[in-house]
């Protein structure tokens, strides 16, 4: 009778022992055929994306070569559809990092058909100008109207990248249209700050710039400067030239130091500062 109970425990004991080790492989099993099922499915997206892919690059290649369509209607139909699902996805993208980064704000118009952009330019926390562009998105990208300066390279930065890179089109443009509310803010610093200095001239996209100094002597001598902003996305100079008619003067260390400020720092400000070292009235 204890032999029976002990051959019954000891079966018992094997029985678990095999379930055990064939619970793992049950599992593992399991969730190979799920990953089997998951990768199909992957694989048959993978293939329907390229295939729409295709399509649209045929399509686009034919209207871009001025070849009749095919199915003119249908493929048409499918072509703005594309076009204007990926438009307002990049559009959704840029909506966000607006909130992340600001600079200028994008409102769907139109259905959604095109978009309208409102650029806002301030310097030094300062609020300056505002400038508005609407975009159609519809097929070909392009810029139904707008405000901005006739003298910015809209239409340079168009060709480079309005169909290909729209987020990077908008941010450029932005870097353009700051720059130069910076510059001609500077400018008009200089007016209000620096009474004893003379503007003697300047143009539209304030990326040349000269005035006179007067610089504290018996004589009161003069010292012109020549600034120009070879970088138009930027309010620093990229060259700053000094000259007088005494060149000791100009070619003395505190004048030196005096074109490396103008070069690395904020016009007006750089003034202001070589006023108080007692370089200018």
């Amino acid at each position: 009778m204890e032999h029976v109970r002990q051959k019954g425990v000891f079966d018992h004991l094997l029985m678990l022992e095999r379930t055990e080790a064939a619970g793992p492989k049950g599992h593992q099993k399991a969730r190979l055929e799920e990953l089997q099922t998951t990768a199909a499915k992957i694989r048959a997206k993978r293939d329907r994306i390229r295939a729409e892919t295709s399509t649209i690059k045929n399509l686009k290649e034919k209207m871009d070569q001025g070849l009749p369509l095919d199915d003119a209607t249908e493929d048409l139909v499918q072509f703005e559809k594309y076009l204007l699902t990926s438009q307002r996805t990049q559009l959704k993208d840029l909506q966000t990092a607006h909130r992340l980064i600001a600079g200028f704000n994008l409102v769907e118009s139109k259905k959604g058909k095109s978009v309208c952009v409102a650029f806002h330019t301030a310097f030094e926390g300062v609020c300056l100008e505002t400038y508005n562009m609407e975009v159609n998105l519809t097929r070909m990208v392009h810029i139904s109207r707008h405000n901005i300066p006739s003298y910015i390279p809209l239409e340079k930065l168009a060709k480079q990248s309005l169909q290909t890179d729209f987020k990077g089109f908008l941010q450029t443009l932005n870097l353009h249209l700051n720059a130069l509310a910076g510059r001609k803010q500077q400018i008009s610093l200089i007016k209000e700050l620096l009474g004893t200095v003379e503007v003697i001239e300047k143009n539209q996209l304030c990326n040349f710039l000269a005035f006179v100094c007067k610089v504290p002597s018996e004589s009161e001598e003069a010292v012109l400067c020549t600034l120009e902003y070879g970088d138009l996305t930027r309010c620093l100079p990229t060259q700053v030239v000094i000259d007088a008619e005494n060149k000791t003067l100009i070619e003395s260390p505190q004048w030196k130091e005096n074109h490396v400020l103008l070069k690395e720092t904020p016009v007006h400000s750089a003034l202001l500062t070589m006023r108080k070292l007692g370089s200018i009235l």
